[in-house]
Parts: structure tokens; C-alpha cells; sequence
């Protein structure tokens, strides 16, 4: 039986390790897992963004060739949507595992999640909620919570709105907030303004599990951000597996306070001045953590493929080595300079933590395509002039 990947080489490599075949799903000629040795097929569908119907007809009419409903990985929110609202379609060509529907709904839209958190009483930062036509300059005339975060209810093409990898916006006083909402509204449509957690982004926690219906955990672990690009909410691109008993405690009570079951990261930051952890969000999808963690020993990918093969057969792998470290150089890269000016990063300690590093998404002696590739494609495109 296969493996169906939507995903990146990470969660690729996480797959293939394991000794599994993967087909990889991708909306971009470009996408570097589709080079990689642990790769058998490629599967082109439409934009998941702008086109998520059109996508699952394309998998579906793929996977109802195959000799056995494959095992479907899903890594980004919007294939998650894509894969849970027409669950019921794929079903009988496909194994899978998802939280229940209205779930997954309401954890990948900020703004849901933010009324989920309020009425469960999760432990997370001041939030006000901005819903797009409304008077978003009056709406926040009474907001105290300086400096504070503005973020979009959900991604889309926020990316490209604001130029950058950034997850966020930070405004550290209401001129600044007041000016910006005044001259672009909610460019986003929905979105909300969070208190900052006070510290850095290498202060964030992350609690991952996969859990059986009924509450059985099968396994989980740990992980901190080391840095990040940009360095101020960026996307990971240094990253470490720990052990943190208060992040697991914490995470674990969350986790049956809403009743979950599958495949989750939970986000904390621990605030530099109350060294309290706040729950910044919940993620129901798979991640590139999942590759560092199963070299430190807990391969939930593989215990997902094992549980949808044979319900209930997947051993239970609750303790990751701590120490295991991943990361994606050229993105590192991206934010040298400002870890270097904040942080006192130096060349020779970047160069040693690339050469260090147990995973990588760049370069790996086991499977070196992806990233020649990759670098071709991207000289490729400065010869002839082109982002």
C-alpha cells in the first residue's frame, strides 16, 4: 500500500525513511519533494488555494486506480479544508485519519478558534476579533493590549500582501495600529489582534501527538524554536526536538478539553516576565517536525500508515530523543543578518549548526536531488531575470 503525500520533502523524507512508498500531490512544477529518491509518482492537481475542488477530483480520480486506497498525509490548511470537507468523497479511495469536521473547521480559522478558546477557557493571550466591513479603527478605540499582534484569520495570500514570510504584524502603540488600519483596512479580510507574548521567537514550545478516538495517545513529543525567517514571526528554520514536562502536562490537559483525536501541534510561548506558557494556536495537520522527530524516535507518520492499514496495530511511541535538530539552511540564511544584529549570530556558528544538524531540508547525502534541484531552478530564474 501506498503513501499519498500533500505535503514537502520533509514530510517526504519522514515517509521514506520509514521504508514507505509515497506519491507526492503538488500544485507547483517547482516543488523539491517530487525530486526526492524516497518519491515513486507525482500526482499534479490544481491550486489548493484557488482551485480545491477541482484538486480533489484529480486525487480522487487518481486514487480510485490504485490496487489499495492509499494512506493520505496532508500537511498545509488549505488541503487539510480541501481533504476534510469532502472527506465522505474520498473515503472509499483513500485512509485517512482528521478530526471531526466542524473541528478542523474551527482550528484553522483564528477567529473560530479564538471564540473556542474564550468559551473553553484555554490559556491563551488577550484577543480581540476584527470581522472585514466593519470599522476596524473604531472596533479597536478601545484595545489596551500594547505591544500587540495583528494577524489574518487565515493565511491565504497573506504572504504576498505584506512581501514576506511573516506570520504577523506587530504594533507597539495605537498610532502606529490606528494609521495602518486606517489606510488598509482589514487587507485580509477577518482577522484579530493578540497581545505579544513578551520574548523571542526561540521562546515558542510546541506539543505534537497523534491520538486515537477515545483519548489514547500514540504517540507525541516536544519541540522549541531555535530561529526563525524573518526573526520576528517567521516561518521555522532552525529548530529543536526536547523534553519539557510542563509543555506535555499542558498540552495533553488541552488536548482532552476539547476531545480531540488525530493528528495535532499545539504552539506556546512562555512569556518572558510572568514565565507563564500561552497557547498561541492548534494546528490539526502534519508538519515538517515530524521528520526530526522521527529520526529522535517518534515516527508518527508511520504510526498513522500502520493504524489506517490495521486499526489499533501502531505501537505507542511516547518518548523522543531529546537534542535532534533540523534545519532548512536557505531559509536560515534568509535571516542571517538580523539574528547576527539581535542575537550576535556568526557565520562559523550558522555554518555549524548547517553541518550539525540531524535533518535538513536542504542538501542530505541520502537524498541530495531535491536541493540540486532546487539551487538549478533558482539560478536558473536570476540568469534570466525572474523572481
Amino acid at each position: 500500500m501506498t503513501t499519498c503525500v500533500i505535503g514537502d520533502i520533509n514530510l517526504v523524507r519522514a515517509l521514506g525513511r520509514a521504508g514507505l512508498s509515497v506519491t507526492v500531490v503538488t500544485d507547483s512544477d517547482t516543488n523539491p519533494a517530487k525530486y526526492s529518491r524516497y518519491c515513486n509518482e507525482t500526482l499534479r492537481v490544481p491550486g489548493w488555494l484557488e482551485a480545491p475542488d477541482d484538486a480533489i477530483d484529480v486525487l480522487i480520480d487518481w486514487g480510485r486506480r490504485q490496487a489499495e486506497a492509499p494512506v493520505l498525509y496532508y500537511q498545509g490548511d488549505h488541503d487539510l479544508l480541501a481533504v476534510s470537507r469532502h472527506r465522505e468523497r474520498l473515503a472509499p479511495h483513500f485512509r485517512f485519519v482528521l478530526p471531526p469536521a466542524e473541528l478542523v473547521e474551527t482550528l484553522t480559522d483564528k477567529l473560530r478558534f479564538a471564540s473556542l478558546a474564550a468559551r473553553l477557557d484555554l490559556p491563551t493571550p488577550p484577543t480581540l476579533t476584527l470581522r472585514a466591513g466593519e470599522d476596524a479603527v473604531a472596533r479597536v478605540d478601545r484595545w489596551r493590549h500594547f505591544p500587540c499582534i495583528f494577524k489574518p484569520s487565515m493565511r491565504g495570500a497573506w504572504f504576498e500582501r505584506i512581501g514576506s514570510f511573516q506570520k504577523a504584524l506587530r504594533f507597539d502603540d495605537r498610532a502606529a495600529l490606528t494609521s495602518y488600519l486606517a489606510d488598509t483596512g482589514l487587507p485580509a479580510g477577518d482577522a484579530l489582534l493578540q497581545a505579544c507574548v513578551r520574548g523571542g521567537e526561540n521562546r515558542i514550545y510546541s506539543y505534537h501527538a497523534y491520538v486515537r478516538p477515545g483519548g489514547e495517545i500514540v504517540g507525541e513529543f516536544i519541540g522549541r524554536k531555535i530561529r526563525t525567517s524573518p526573526r520576528e514571526y517567521g516561518l521555522s528554520s532552525f529548530v529543536e526536538i526536547i523534553d519539557d514536562e510542563r509543555v506535555r502536562t499542558l498540552g495533553r490537559e488541552i488536548m482532552a478539553r476539547i476531545g480531540y483525536a488525530g493528528v495535532l501541534k499545539m504552539d506556546f510561548k512562555l512569556d518572558d516576565h510572568d514565565d507563564r506558557l500561552y497557547l498561541l494556536e492548534i494546528n490539526p495537520r502534519f508538519n515538517l517536525w515530524h521528520y526530526p522527530a522521527a529520526v529522535a524516535g517518534v515516527d508518527i507518520p508511520r504510526a498513522v500508515y500502520d493504524d489506517c492499514r490495521q486499526p489499533g496495530s501502531a505501537r505507542r511511541q511516547l518518548q523522543a530523543r531529546p537534542g535532534i535538530r533540523w534545519i532548512s539552511p536557505l531559509l536560515d540564511l534568509k535571516a542571517f543578518s538580523a539574528h547576527r544584529q539581535a542575537d550576535g549570530l556568526t557565520l562559523w556558528r550558522w555554518a555549524g549548526d548547517v553541518w550539525t544538524a540531524d535533518s535538513s531540508e536542504s542538501l542530505t547525502r541520502d537524498d541530495p536531488m531535491p536541493a540540486l534541484r532546487h539551487l538549478a531552478i533558482r539560478l536558473r530564474r536570476r540568469l534570466r531575470g525572474t523572481p
